[in-house]
Formats: C-alpha cells, sequence, structure tokens
C-alpha cells in the first residue's frame, strides 16, 4: 500500500511539471560538425527528459519511453497519456534491480528487459499494459550466462512468435526466445559482432540497432534467420552524447528511425528522426 501511495504522489507530482516544464525544450545541443542531419528532432528537458532517459518503442499511434526506473506512454504530439514513474515491482526492486532498457511494443503489450546494473546477475523480462503501463504480472527469468553484461534491449517479432536479446558489450550470437514463454529457441551467429546496442526494433523481419559506438552511434541492419549484419549509417554524434532509445516507423515526412540521445548538459533528451538512407 505504501508503495501505491508513493507512487501515485510521483505521477501526480511529475505529470504537471513535465508540462509546465515545455519551456525548456527550447534547449538546443551542439554537435560536430560532421552530424548526420536528421529529418527533425524535438528536445526535451528537465522533468520532460527524465522519463524518456532509456527506451523507445511505438505502435504507429504512440510513443513509450522507459527511464531507470519507469515508463510513459505519449501520443504522437508527445503530450503524456499514461505514466507509471516507478513500474518496477517492489520485489525487483529489493533484488537490485533498478534499470529498464531499451522496450519493445506488441499486441498491446510493452515488454521492458530489467537487470541490477551493478552486478548483471538477474536478466528479466516485464510485460506491462500498453493501454496504462501497469505490470502485467507476466515476468521472464533470462539466462544469466547469454547476458552477463545485462540485457540491454528486448525486441519482439511478433510475427514469427520470437524476441531477441544480445550480449552488451561485443556480442557474437543474437539470442531468440519463445515469445511465449521466453525459452530459449536458438542462438544465431553473427557475421559482425554487435557493440554496446542500447536499443533495437524489428519491421518487417528486420532486427534494426542502435549502437552507442565511440563518436559514430551507428545503426545497423540484422538478418535473425542468416546472422548477416550491415552498417546503415552513422549518426555521428561525438563521444560526449550518449545514444539510447531507437524505434522504427515510416512516417509522411520520410523519417524511418526514430532516435533518442542524452546530450552534455544532463537534463536534456533530443528526440531524432532519421530517413533510410
Amino acid at each position: 500500500m505504501f508503495r501505491i501511495i508513493v507512487i501515485r504522489a510521483l505521477a501526480l507530482l511529475v505529470a504537471p511539471l513535465c508540462l509546465f516544464t515545455a519551456w525548456i525544450t527550447g534547449m538546443t545541443e551542439t554537435y560536430p560538425e560532421n552530424l548526420t542531419e536528421p529529418v527533425s528532432s524535438q528536445n526535451f528537458g528537465l522533468f520532460e527528459a527524465i522519463p524518456r532517459y532509456q527506451g523507445l518503442t511505438t505502435d504507429g499511434e504512440a510513443w513509450y519511453y522507459s527511464w531507470n526506473l519507469g515508463l510513459i506512454k505519449t501520443g504522437m504530439d508527445h503530450k503524456i497519456e499514461a505514466l507509471n514513474f516507478i513500474a518496477i515491482p517492489l520485489k525487483y526492486l529489493l533484488q537490485g534491480n533498478n534499470h529498464i532498457g531499451g522496450i519493445s511494443y506488441w499486441d498491446g503489450k510493452v515488454y521492458c528487459p530489467l537487470e541490477d546494473s551493478a552486478e548483471y546477475l538477474r536478466p528479466y523480462i516485464l510485460v506491462y499494459d500498453a493501454e496504462t503501463l501497469r505490470f502485467t504480472g507476466e515476468v521472464y527469468e533470462l539466462p544469466q550466462e547469454l547476458h552477463v553484461d545485462g540485457v540491454s534491449f528486448v525486441a519482439v517479432d511478433g510475427l514469427r512468435g520470437v524476441a531477441y536479446t544480445a550480449e552488451w558489450s561485443n556480442a557474437a550470437v543474437l539470442n531468440i526466445f519463445r515469445l511465449e514463454d521466453f525459452t530459449l529457441k536458438e542462438t544465431v551467429t553473427l557475421s559482425a559482432p554487435l557493440d554496446r546496442i542500447q536499443d533495437a526494433e524489428v519491421y518487417d523481419g528486420v532486427l534494426y540497432c542502435a549502437s552507442d559506438n565511440g563518436a559514430e552511434k551507428s545503426i545497423l541492419a540484422v538478418d535473425p534467420v542468416t546472422g548477416e549484419v550491415t552498417h546503415l549509417f552513422d549518426r555521428n554524434l561525438g563521444r560526449d552524447i550518449e545514444a539510447e532509445g531507437f524505434t522504427v516507423l515510416p512516417m509522411a515526412d520520410g523519417s524511418f528511425f526514430h532516435c533518442t540521445a542524452i546530450g552534455s548538459i544532463p537534463v536534456n533528451v533530443v528526440f531524432s528522426h532519421y530517413a533510410m538512407p
């Protein structure tokens, strides 16, 4: 009961603050001259930025974001529709789990990778109702030996009935889990290692990935059947900016990839939209 009261209090506090800090979204970030130009971008500052620090996904009608402890849903116009500021159930918080990474949407549910970001001993997938962002009670523990540096993302391929994960650092294989119960189906050897993948999304059977590699911040494509890795383009954000959330959705303005990044000002999140090269 105490936890419920705290969560509701935080939600009531943060939601209006998010709305009243719109003035700070005009903050701009200085990027390198060789920046790959996005089609468009938005800036979120201070309390609007906090719940957008980590993962990103979409159902085509709304944006879903994660931060270390919670979830937020907005319309395509970025207006808040649902907020679960402390989404991790108490049981898992007490185990030391304190980090929700790159999330994925499928069939009315948001799939969230959860890890204890100190020792990485307890990787989980938790499932939330996409309408309310409430925890559904579905939870799956992943094999720790396949996630020795945690589980930074989950990408659901609903049409194939599977979900994908990979190691955080120089992953040599793609892990493929059955969506119905998250038992391991197989691993697929990759043609090139995937390093520092912050988030990933499936579109038309292709797994697209956003890397926080060096200054380049690369966008990659993976064939989950053959393991072939293709480098698509570099965002060239520089080393001081951290790539975070990522999703895929073709838009009327020509954009296809949608990415968030934390600027050198830590209270600023930049949401950028890129065309397919």
